[in-house]
């Protein structure tokens, strides 16, 4: 069965495509492109790993003052906000893009240009998405449209690796006026996510006296212990539906050939689509970290490897229904500019957070094509890629709301 939007939905985006103003910002957003693919090279220049992306705030705060937008701050934080002020008869409406990078200091993010393409690391991942809103703000001035609402855009930290979305949870809490949110993330130019995969990474320590390969040959091995505890994590088997994962990602140890390890370590990655099989993914690993020990040490009659654990990044689950108003809008705006939309299945986007506290919320494909994202060869092609701004302007308008054209799907 196909999608279906509610004859509310469609009345108020036939309503906005027949504003003057509103096709007045479609036809800016594709001819702002060139400008906005300017400001994507001239952004993924300042460097930004996670917790570190002060530098970034400040130019983006720079950026949104010179826009015109009300209130541009960085908070205590590290996110940056600026406000288009609506006539405050509307819901506020949140449009955000992360400011941070997967990569290092001293990371070469020289932008590259060949064959239609541009190399740099995080040319992507998301800097697009900072610089598509960018897009929608110029448009919002450009026409002056009158929302209801007012609508909040913002460069939030720390959605990366152990930020764990971060910035976006205590801008939420920060912001309990906020009614919605569009994040701009991720690949393509049709995808809707409107669900939250859920992640949980723990830490998983084992430690032993250790000693010489041959002469204390017999004592209990910190390393065989995380390699009996690893083999059984690999035979866990959780279900297709909903999507659930696991995998051991990084492993250390010993210290030298010639001497049985005094340490070992492992970090594992578990995902799923719901808290509850997570729960329970979680609740079976937990066990195999302390089995891997006990056999361990059974082996050779002797107590004397230890078992450590900790939960070091903790993102939460959740989900909404697929025909919930925001997803309504997410779709109806995707079909208006061209696109056939796709729901996605699952994903850990800054969407994770608002659907966390109850507030409706989408991510958006950052549009174009792209490739290598997270690694040193990351490629954007941003043939077309002004549908996406496109999507997020007149979601915004059908959300706040238009004074006296549009009441606002959101009340």
């Amino acid at each position: 069965m196909s999608y279906q939007v509610s004859e509310k939905v469609e009345k108020i985006f036939n309503k906005l495509l027949s504003m003057d103003q509103v096709q007045q910002g479609l036809d800016f957003i594709e001819q702002d492109q060139e400008q906005a693919i300017k400001d994507q090279k001239e952004i993924v220049m300042i460097e930004a790993p996670t917790f570190q992306e002060a530098k970034r705030a400040a130019d983006y705060a720079k950026r949104l003052r010179e826009l015109g937008l009300s209130n541009v701050h960085v908070d205590k934080h590290g996110n940056v906000l600026g406000t288009y002020l609506g006539k405050g008869d509307g819901p506020t409406i949140l449009l955000e893009a992360h400011l941070d990078t997967v990569f290092p200091f001293g990371t070469d993010v020289t932008p590259v240009e060949k064959n239609g393409r541009i190399y740099a690391p995080g040319i992507c991942d998301d800097t697009r998405g900072l610089a598509a809103n960018l897009s929608v703000v110029r448009a919002l001035q450009a026409t002056g449209i009158e929302t209801a609402g007012n609508i909040i855009v913002a460069g939030t930290i720390a959605e990366e690796g152990i930020g764990g979305m971060y910035g976006m949870r205590t801008l939420l809490e920060d912001h309990p006026e906020i009614d919605a949110t569009i994040s701009i993330d991720g690949s393509g130019r049709d995808s809707i996510v409107y669900q939250g995969t859920g992640i949980r990474n723990y830490q998983v320590s084992y430690t032993g006296p250790g000693g010489h390969a041959y002469g204390a040959f017999g004592l209990p091995s910190p390393i065989h212990a995380a390699a009996r505890t690893i083999a059984q994590l690999s035979d866990m088997r959780p279900p297709d539906k909903p999507k659930t994962t696991f995998t051991v990602s990084l492993v250390e140890g010993g210290h030298q050939i010639h001497a049985i390890a005094e340490k070992a370590m492992f970090k594992i990655n578990m995902r799923s689509d719901t808290a509850a099989e997570l729960d329970r993914l979680e609740a079976k690993a937990i066990e195999i970290f302390k089995a891997g020990a006990k056999e361990e040490n059974e082996r050779w009659g002797r107590d004397a490897v230890k078992v450590e654990y900790e939960k070091i990044h903790d993102t939460p689950a959740g989900s909404q229904p697929s025909d919930s108003v925001i997803v309504q809008a997410a779709w109806k705006a995707t079909e208006s500019v061209g696109v056939k939309p796709r729901l996605a299945a699952g994903g850990c986007t800054n969407t994770n957070m608002p659907i966390m506290m109850g507030i409706p919320a989408v991510t958006l494909g950052r549009g174009g094509k792209e490739g290598g994202v997270h690694s040193l060869g990351e490629w954007f092609d941003p043939e077309g890629v002004y549908r996406c701004p496109q999507k997020s302007f007149l979601m915004l308008m059908a959300l706040a709301g238009v004074r006296g054209v549009t009441e606002p799907l959101m009340d």
